[in-house]
């Protein structure tokens, strides 16, 4: 099974990929959050830099919906020794989809065909798509497949929900089966993949699964990538096709993992480099706090932190003071 880490705005940047590498590691692929300008913002650029990303196997996503953009980025992209690149078609952000990119761009799927027929015809690099299942219904993902079918997309990575769902409610996994029926290319999962059970149903209704993407339930959990790559569903064989398409049988307790407690001292050089990564970056305190802050709002979901701490973490104002607060945790893992 390849595990792969989603691109999330403003979370999954270099300076947490790297850290996540050193540290847990369990991902096949990064993917960067998307780059969308014709000619790299400072910001963009520097995410994808390859000094950035020396021991990182990453693929930049592009979001746009104009072809000649893309190419130009696909191309800026390759000059830095890429060999693929991923297409933006599962953005929900209001603002994104407005400008009728990300998963907008599935509202006019005459245009989408148009673009899809220039960028593969003409891009110079593979690409895989990332996508959602259209904008409000599931009978809009049988058309959106075949047009799908009509390209050698290198990989499909389908979040399992439509536009209007956003990142709530349930995610179809019907949808992927349906796509496994009627697409040839390789396909990967995405969808509230947080822990062991969910990646057991998945695995339950959809065993011919060959890749997973995690986003939120990663960041939660950093160790989630190499628990599921080591994990039993029902304390059974688990049988996971690798890379070269031999299987291995994993025959490890659940019980020893749910037992388990999060190694702290290892969470916290991890937390450590990621903030001085901020910290040599960033200019002044403040936007070093909100990345930190961010990043607490998903830890705080897994790790058994009491409200009053996390409160402190929260109100915080100077890094000293924030520092101070981290170090007297005492965490457990409660997965």
């Amino acid at each position: 099974m390849k595990i792969y880490l989603a691109p999330m705005e403003g979370i999954t940047t270099y300076i947490y990929r790297n850290a996540y590498h050193k540290y847990y590691g369990g991902i096949d692929t990064y993917y960067t959050p998307f780059v969308a300008n014709r000619r790299l913002k400072s910001r963009e650029l520097r995410d994808v830099l390859p000094e950035n990303n020396t021991a990182l196997p990453l693929v930049p996503q592009i979001l746009t919906n104009k072809a000649d953009i893309f190419l130009e980025i696909s191309e800026q992209l390759k000059d830095m020794g890429y060999n693929e690149v991923n297409f933006n078609l599962g953005c929900p952000s209001g603002t994104v989809v407005a400008k009728g990119r990300g998963a907008g761009f599935l509202n006019d799927p005459t245009e989408l065909e148009k673009f899809l027929d220039i960028i593969y015809d003409k891009s110079t690099l593979p690409i895989s798509i990332k996508t959602r299942l259209g904008i409000e219904s599931l009978f809009e993902w049988e058309d959106l497949l075949k047009i799908y079918s009509k390209f050698p997309i290198k990989e499909i990575i389908i979040h399992a929900r439509t536009l209007s769902q956003q990142y709530g409610g349930t995610p179809h996994i019907e949808a992927f089966k349906m796509a496994h029926d009627m697409l040839s290319c390789p396909l990967c999962y995405n969808g509230d993949i947080t822990d062991m059970d969910t990646y057991g149903k998945l695995l339950e209704e959809c065993p011919d699964t060959t890749a997973v993407m995690l986003g939120r339930g990663a960041i939660a959990n950093p160790e989630l990538p190499v628990i599921l790559k080591h994990s039993v569903f029902n304390s059974g064989q688990f049988r996971s096709s690798s890379t070269d398409n031999s299987e291995k049988i994993f025959n490890i307790n659940i019980a020893e993992w749910k037992d388990n407690t999060m190694d702290y001292s290892k969470f916290l050089s991890f937390h450590d480099e990621i903030l001085t990564g901020y910290r040599d970056y960033m200019s002044g305190e403040q936007p070093v706090l909100y990345k930190m802050k961010e990043l607490w709002t998903f830890w705080s979901q897994q790790l058994d932190v009491d409200k009053k701490t996390l409160k402190k973490i929260r109100k915080a104002q100077n890094i000293s003071a924030y520092q101070s607060i981290v170090r007297t945790l005492h965490i457990t893992s409660n997965f």
